[in-house]
């Protein structure tokens, strides 16, 4: 029986450590430019029309063929080509390795002046794993192991495997060692513990979870043991009676008596995941130590639950590599109508802010072609949208955009989907349109990297914990749906409110809260607050004291970090901090009223009389501070809204969740609350929009740099609109141009903004350079 070696493991993050990986907290600090002084625009493509993970076997035929892709694609105007390597096909005998395509692939690249990025898949393994490690198979909690098919492959967390993977980690970079053309890698496409799998046959996959292989427990035990160090310390958390060590397992359903068990086992899942990405960024970097290393999530983290088996963290991944990402996939076939506007800006923001402290971020994927799931097909995906994708990222600060795929999927249940040009060849008009975009990006490239997006006086505090609520019981309340991503829609709600008045926000993690960071924000908010750890009440509590305002919601750290329910809510001492407390709770069938009572300088936008949308709970307080103020009621007069000086600051609650109530029904009165905050604390867009019509729906992007602002509109409406576009300058004199066309463009004054006007057809992308004199 192998056993995980938590000594080697040790050794290698040691090493991932010095690389920089591993990082502590986020400080104010300018982030580092790790870019090497490139910005990637790609395609996925591995030489020939294999889909990944999958590959072609390398014929005497093959680079006559596959030079005349690689050519194509530098005709067509990207920099980049982004292949794959794949454990099954470059190791199919144990430690062969047949890096052949891979070679040829970045000699060609290479010979066209083009780089490369290698994605490297493990999440598919070879025969020979099983015969050599029989007991390294993923086992489901319910006890049954998965049976690997190529897909899902072995656990990572089995010695023997682990060393055979970071192995084939070496043997690729020495691979490409030497090789001109090589960048970077992705190191892990769409992290989770199980991937390209739907083993259904081992039970329901939304209940199951993964792994209970006995090197995971294994490994689970020595996490426990650095957290609670002796048995009686897991015992007393637990509420067991466990005599050693080696009794610890991973909880497998809920009781009735404490679900801490429960939130260690996720909270080391998340904790692993990122351990392992930083392993394999060790593997690569002890061959090639400057290489540029990311990976990238199935989606933005906004979107997803920890509870989810094998969900990762998106702020803890980041810190194992240069850059961490997200595939972005606004025509998916899972759904006929793309992503809402609101939601694709919610979710490049938040992809943004988990990797703040690397400087930006990676596209891993963006979708190239319609969507395909079985007989589910998307609405096609044409060349307005490539270039509105691809600049919106850009827009939102990535270091890099990775089009997924040149063919489309040649094989599978995706199959004929999601590619750039059509499977003969034949090159189509996105596929034109994003080469166009490509080439504006790599002739301005120094214009890119050296700007930043607008600086976030905003930060909506992203804190995980409340998802968990419950434990693996976490049933929901009036008005909610089963499933339902009840953080997600209040999170993307508050976003709305600020999206719509084009001010810039960032998304702070709670294991950013008590640094300079943190410290740094007019504003934070924190919705859906239900269950919270006390180090981190503590931290609110102690950024309203030095000056901070604090906006928060119902139930606010109802519940700790260990399953407890706070004896006072809100919870951890923050009644002292918003001067009241719960005094009556009540379930809503469905949404409610607050009414405003009383005109205040914290909700500017409001005036007596005005309603706002309430959903799940009506939370009523007592309301104690001396200079505590009552805003808004429910309909029977009960304290709904208090703001409340704590310190040097000001704290405000509201006893609902008014973030997914607007979300969910867009009640205008639900914005212009939380926006009201804004105008309250006097700040401003960096980008003043104003419309020639009042529905009109346009965005303004800004990227700025030392003497130089890169301007992005978008009319994200489905009418024709003339926009007016203000931007703050340095000096008193601005110059500004087309950066697509180099077209002057005419400069008008107001007061310290340079404003210039555009007409925009529906989904048009504007992107102006101007400079400050």
């Amino acid at each position: 029986m192998h056993r995980t070696s938590s000594s080697a493991r040790a050794v290698i993050l040691a090493f991932a450590l010095t690389l920089g990986f591993l990082r502590v907290p986020l400080s104010q600090s300018a982030p580092p430019d790790k870019t090497k002084g490139f910005f990637p625009v790609s395609v996925w493509y591995p030489g020939g029309k294999a889909r990944a993970p999958m590959l072609e076997t390398v014929t005497p035929q093959s680079r006559e063929t596959w030079k005349k892709d690689i050519d194509q694609i530098k005709r067509l105007g990207f920099n980049t080509v982004r292949t794959w390597i794949e454990w099954t096909a470059c190791e199919r005998t144990e430690g062969k390795y047949d890096f052949s395509a891979l070679e040829l692939l970045t000699d060609l690249a290479g010979e066209a002046g083009l780089r490369v990025i290698i994605q490297v898949y493990i999440d598919s393994a070879p025969d020979w794993v099983e015969a050599r490690h029989p007991d390294s198979k993923f086992v489901s909690s319910n006890g049954v192991a998965v049976e690997s098919q190529a897909a899902p492959g072995f656990c990572f967390d089995h010695a023997g495997v682990q060393d055979k993977i970071l192995r084939f980690f070496k043997a690729a970079a020495r691979a490409v060692k030497g090789k001109p053309a090589f960048y970077g890698w992705d190191l892990w496409s769409e992290p989770h513990i199980i991937n390209w799998a739907e083993v259904t046959y081992v039970g329901d996959l939304s209940s199951v979870q993964f792994c209970y292989c006995h090197s995971t427990q294994a490994r689970f035990r020595e996490w426990l043991k650095k957290k609670y160090v002796t048995i009686d310390a897991l015992n007393k958390a637990w509420y067991r009676t466990l005599r050693a060590w080696d009794e610890v397992e991973p909880p497998r359903f809920g009781t009735i008596l404490t679900f801490t068990d429960y939130i260690d086992w996720k909270e080391f899942i998340s904790d692993k995941l990122a351990e392992d990405l930083a392993l394999k960024a060790a593997a690569v970097k002890s061959v090639l130590p400057d290489t540029v290393v990311t990976s990238h999530s199935a989606g933005p983290g906004i979107f997803t639950r920890p509870d989810w088996s094998g969900t990762p963290d998106d702020r803890k991944m980041s810190d194992s590599v240069d850059f961490y990402g997200a595939s972005i996939y606004p025509k998916h076939a899972w759904t006929i109508k793309p992503w809402s506007p609101t939601y694709r800006s919610s979710g490049l923001d938040f992809v943004r802010s988990m990797g703040i402290g690397n400087g930006g971020f990676y596209i891993g994927e963006l979708q190239a072609g319609y969507g395909v799931f079985g007989m589910k097909m998307s609405m096609p995906v044409v060349g307005t949208d490539i270039r509105d994708w691809m600049w919106s990222a850009v827009a939102y600060g990535a270091r890099a955009v990775n089009i997924y795929a040149y063919y489309p999927m040649s094989t599978g249940y995706e199959a004929g989907g999601y590619g750039l040009v059509e499977l003969d060849g034949k090159v189509t008009e996105r596929a034109e349109a994003g080469g166009r975009v490509a080439r504006v990006i790599t002739a301005n490239k120094d214009l890119f990297l050296k700007a930043q997006p607008a600086r976030a006086e905003i930060a909506i505090l992203y804190n995980p914990l409340s998802h968990m609520v419950g434990g693996q019981q976490s049933f929901t309340g009036e008005g909610q749906t089963v499933g339902v991503n009840n953080l997600s829609e209040s999170l993307q709600g508050v976003h709305r409110a600020f999206f719509e008045r084009n001010i810039p926000v960032d998304f702070l993690h709670v294991r950013d809260l008590g640094t300079a960071r943190a410290a740094g924000y007019k504003l934070i908010i924190a919705p859906y607050p239900v269950m919270m750890s006390q180090p981190h009440v503590k931290a609110l509590a102690d950024y309203v004291r030095d000056g901070g305002t604090l906006l928060t919601e119902a139930r606010c750290g109802w519940v700790d970090e260990k399953g407890f329910s706070s004896p006072v809510i809100p919870g951890g001492g923050l009644h002292e901090v918003l001067g009241c407390r719960e005094i009556e709770l009540t379930p809503l069938a469905k949404t409610g009223v607050i009414e405003v009572k009383v005109a205040d300088e914290v909700i500017p936008l409001l005036k007596p009389g005005d309603k706002l949308d309430s959903l799940f709970f009506e939370e009523s307080f007592d309301v104690f501070g001396p200079a505590s103020r009552v805003l808004a009621t429910f309909p029977d007069g009960r304290p709904a809204i208090v703001a409340a000086p704590f310190g040097k600051g000001r704290a405000v609650i509201a006893g609902s969740f008014l973030g997914s109530a607007y979300h969910h029904f867009k009640n205008p009165n639900n914005g212009k609350f939380f926006a009201g905050l804004a105008e309250c604390l006097k700040i401003a867009p960096p980008v003043r929009v104003t419309a020639s019509a009042p529905d009109a729906v346009v965005e303004g992007r800004l990227l700025q740099g030392d003497g130089y602002a890169l301007l992005f509109g978008f009319n994200r409406g489905e009418k024709p609109v003339t926009a007016k576009f203000a931007v703050k300058t340095d000096g008193v004199r601005a110059a500004a141009a087309n950066l697509e066309t180099g077209e002057a463009v005419t400069v008008a004054r107001d007061g310290d903004r340079a404003v210039v006007e555009k007409a925009l057809k529906p989904g048009e992308v504007w992107v102006v350079r101007i400079d400050g004199r």
